[in-house]
Parts: C-alpha cells; sequence; structure tokens
C-alpha cells in the first residue's frame, strides 16, 4: 500500500517525518550540505516507487509583493502571472501567485499576491535528488501558503492580525488581512525551546509591525491585534510576556483545536511548536498553492495521468462486462423460451396424432383430400364472378346506347387447365335498333364496333360468332337494297364471344 511522507526543509536539514493514525513521528534528518543530499538520495532510492511525498518549505529567505491586475482568464492569465512573477523574482523558480479577490468598484480589477523563495539555492539540491530519484511527489508548498489555507478554519478574532507561531526554523509572524495572508517574516534561530523564544518573540513583533507601517500595510497608528498560534496552557504566559509594556493586543488561536479539526490525534509535542499541524495540514490541503517545482512534480501528474487511463479502461471493461452478461441473461432466456415453445409444440402434435387415431377411417387418403380441397379453393379463388362478364358488357354498351343485350351464354369447359386457371368463354347476342333495317352497311358497322368496346373493356380479344348481315364475296353491299327492291327490312342479331380469366377479371 502507497505511504505518505512529510518532509519538511529548513535552511539548517530537511526532516523526514511519517504521519500514522493522526500522530506525527520524526524519521531521519538530514543535514543541509552534500553530504546531507547524498544520504537524502539514498534513503529515497531504499522506498517503494509507489509512496508519495509532499514537501513543505520554511526559510527566511521569501518575498511577498501586492499587485492589482486586470480580469483576465485562460492562457492570456497564465502568461500574464509568468510575466509578472519573472520581473518581480528574477532568478528563482520557486513563485506562485495567490488571488486575494476582486476590487468592489471601478474596473474590478483582481488582487494578487506574489510570493517567491528567493534563494534557490538552498532548495535545488533537495530538489534534484528527488526529481533523480523519480518519486512522486504531491505537492512542494510554503508554511506561509499553508497557514492560510489553516487559519481559514479557524474562528479568528479579528479581520485583520499578526499570526505568531514556533517551529524549529523559528518564530514566524504572518500578517492577515481580511482573513488572507498578505506579508510573512520567519526570525530567531534554529531549534529554540519555547522558553527562549519568549524573550526574542515581543522584539520580533514590533520589528515586523514597524515594517508592515513603513510599507503601508496598516495605518499609521493601527492596533494590530496579535494572535499567537500555541496551546491553551501556554498562550497565559506568552500573553503576559507580550502585554507588559501595554502595545500589544494578544488573542489565542489554539493548537489543539485546530489540529483536531484535521484528525489529529492528541500526544505529547514540543510545547509551542506548530509543525504537527502544519504536516497534517500538508496532507490534507491539497487545493494549496504550490510554490514553483513544476519539474519534480512530473511523475506524480504521469501517475494521475496513467491512473486516469487505467480508470478509464476499467469503466471500459466493466461496460463490456455488463453489456456481455446482459446479453448472455438475454441468450440464456430466449433458449428457456425456445425449450418451452419446443415442448408445447410437441405436446400439441401428440394431442394431434391422438385425436387423428380416434377418428373413424377416411375413404380416400388424407393427402388426396387435401389435394381436392386446395383445388376446390384454387377454382374458388380464380373463377370469374358473374358481375365481371356484365361490367364487360355494360362498358361496350355505354358506348353504343342503341345496342341492346338480348342473351349471355356461359360455354361449358372441357379441360382442367381451363377449370384451374379460372377462364370462362362467354357467347353474348346482341341486337340493333329497328331503325337500322334495311341498313345493312350500318349494322356490320356497329357490330364491329361493339367488338372493339368489348375488346377494350375485356383487356383481350373479342370476335362475331354470327354477324347481323350474311356478307358473300360474290355479292356487293349496297345501301337500303331491299327498299329499291320494295321490300320490307328488317334487323338480325349478332353473336360476340370472348373469354375472361380470373386474374383479368380481379
Amino acid at each position: 500500500m502507497a505511504k505518505h511522507h512529510p518532509l519538511y526543509l529548513t535552511s539548517d536539514s530537511l526532516r523526514w517525518f511519517r504521519r500514522e493514525s493522526g500522530r506525527i513521528e520524526l524519521l531521519e534528518r538530514f543535514e543541509a550540505g552534500d553530504g546531507g543530499v547524498a544520504a537524502f538520495s539514498a534513503r529515497l532510492a531504499q522506498m517503494s516507487r509507489h509512496d508519495q511525498y509532499s514537501l513543505l518549505i520554511d526559510v527566511a529567505d521569501e518575498g511577498f509583493n501586492q499587485e492589482l491586475v486586470p480580469s483576465t482568464h485562460g492562457r492570456d492569465r497564465a502568461a500574464m502571472l509568468e510575466r509578472k512573477l519573472a520581473q518581480q523574482f528574477y532568478g528563482s523558480s520557486y513563485t506562485t501567485a495567490l488571488s486575494l479577490g476582486r476590487e468592489k468598484h471601478g474596473r474590478r480589477d483582481e488582487r494578487l499576491l506574489l510570493a517567491a523563495l528567493t534563494r534557490p539555492a538552498q532548495i535545488d539540491p533537495w530538489i534534484q535528488a528527488m526529481i533523480a530519484a523519480r518519486v512522486r511527489v504531491r505537492g512542494v508548498r510554503s508554511v506561509p501558503l499553508l497557514l492560510d489555507r489553516v487559519m481559514a478554519r479557524s474562528r479568528a478574532p479579528a479581520q485583520s492580525y499578526l499570526l505568531v507561531n514556533f517551529s524549529p526554523a523559528g518564530i514566524r509572524q504572518t500578517y492577515f488581512n481580511q482573513g488572507r495572508v498578505r506579508f510573512s517574516r520567519l526570525s530567531g534561530s534554529h531549534d529554540s525551546h519555547f522558553e527562549a523564544s519568549l524573550e526574542a518573540t515581543g522584539e520580533e513583533i514590533r520589528k515586523t509591525l514597524a515594517y508592515l507601517s513603513t510599507q503601508r500595510l496598516t495605518a499609521r497608528g493601527e492596533r494590530l491585534p496579535v494572535v499567537a498560534l500555541i496551546s491553551a496552557d501556554q498562550f497565559e504566559r506568552l500573553k503576559q510576556h507580550l502585554e507588559r509594556s501595554g502595545d500589544l493586543s494578544v488573542r489565542l488561536a489554539e493548537l489543539e483545536r485546530l489540529r483536531a479539526s484535521y484528525g489529529a490525534a492528541s500526544g505529547a509535542h514540543t510545547p509551542g511548536d506548530s509543525l504537527p499541524l502544519l504536516l497534517d495540514a500538508l496532507g490534507t490541503e491539497l487545493q494549496c498553492a504550490q510554490i514553483g517545482g513544476e519539474a519534480v512534480l512530473r511523475f506524480q501528474k504521469l501517475h494521475q495521468l496513467r491512473k486516469g487511463l487505467y480508470l478509464g479502461a476499467a469503466g471500459i471493461l466493466a461496460a463490456s462486462a455488463g453489456v456481455y452478461l446482459l446479453g448472455f441473461l438475454e441468450t440464456v432466456g430466449l433458449r428457456s423460451e425456445a425449450r418451452e415453445l419446443q415442448r408445447l409444440v410437441g405436446s400439441e402434435d401428440r394431442r394431434h396424432a391422438e385425436l387423428m387415431q380416434r377418428l373413424p377411417p377416411m375413404p380416400a387418403p388424407i393427402p388426396e383430400l387435401r389435394g381436392l380441397v386446395d383445388a376446390a379453393r384454387q377454382i374458388e379463388a380464380h373463377r370469374v364472378q358473374p358481375i365481371a362478364v356484365y361490367r364487360a358488357v355494360a362498358a361496350a354498351l355505354d358506348q353504343l346506347p342503341d345496342v341492346r343485350l338480348a342473351r349471355l351464354e356461359w360455354r361449358i369447359v372441357d379441360s382442367d387447365e381451363q377449370v384451374l386457371d379460372g377462364t370462362v368463354t362467354v357467347i353474348a347476342e346482341l341486337g340493333l335498333p329497328a331503325h337500322m333495317a334495311g341498313d345493312r352497311r350500318g349494322m356490320v358497322e356497329t357490330s364491329e364496333r361493339f367488338v372493339t368496346e368489348l375488346g377494350r373493356a375485356i383487356g383481350g380479344k373479342a370476335h362475331l360468332t354470327r354477324r347481323p348481315v350474311d356478307l358473300q364475296s360474290s355479292q356487293t353491299l349496297r345501301v337500303r337494297d331491299d327498299e329499291a327492291r320494295g321490300e320490307a327490312g328488317r334487323v338480325t342479331n349478332f353473336e360476340v364471344e370472348f373469354t375472361l380469366s380470373g386474374k383479368a377479371a380481379g
């Protein structure tokens, strides 16, 4: 299992801690210099490549500057911040910009706190050792920026105050305005005990207050309250010592309560030492601003990218497995339904077979009867209905209103093909009007025209089987010949034969 190792760097050494179950324990200390860096590199080489590290830097060589910049976003903002930091802290790669909010009036510009560690030579060897070991570093942070996150959890007695905390690096005084850090200063000697630091604390606080007034960070004559980040049992002694001159007002930010908010366990630690609280916050306050050192964070970012890819692949695999499982369950269900249907079909087949066995014997085999029934159905489906014949004849009669229908006759078929095809032969006898008596040419033309119209109505051919006039090749057709001879004319019927099929009739 991956472990998290807090590292605490001061100007004289690097301390390697272990935080487990809310307790902070010092594992090893590496003195500044080539020997200490070499020992640190050897120690890193022995650790698991899955372990993670966080570096907290607590040095006196710091710079702070407030800037008011136009409101920008994206790449423009990043380029502007990079330019501002390079101008303000030339030669240092350990820089950052902390947003302090926007102005409430005017252009609503953004107020920034530009911070840097101004002596990179004392930090670079340790950073290079971690880069060479290819360890996963979660963050490189400075104490003032971490205190900005820590004090956001506390119920500070004022919006503007000077925070005083003690650590192995010395006495740190951090100026807060509107609840945000604006300036910080580290003084005193390393590894000083709380008792020894009491004498120097008052003097250092007065120096810091004078500097803030000179830089116009505080108003002239403003009595800035001092907030002590110590335990409750040491607060009274510190308060009495600082308020003896009457120019300082001291208030308490209880160390144990803040540590409890980070889930730390109560235990023995150096009186007044705020380092355990800072290390608790180092592993928790992941939103704290990074103080440069981007190169050392590369392996952690690669790990996070690799982890994201693995999680994405695992998600895709899980989704694929879910789809496969759903398909498998659906297949199992379909197979079960198919078996049930087969069982039902088999049961129905057996029941049908038993029923057929109980029926009396048929006079003819069942396949032949089925064939006869199918043939009868086919004949019924394709036979010509009388209405189709009437419609065809009526369509032709509509074109010749003087012609009348005398008789319709269905000819008896004498072939199986005609029966199956539904073909029927019809003979129609038709009469001509009386006024055409003696007009042989008119009777012939009318009969032939009727045949033409009938053929168009049935979509086939019709032909005359008996004409209204007997034509002989040796005779000449003349108009009104019998009247010329003084004979009375008469009208003769004619017959037409045509064929209809079931498809044509439909």
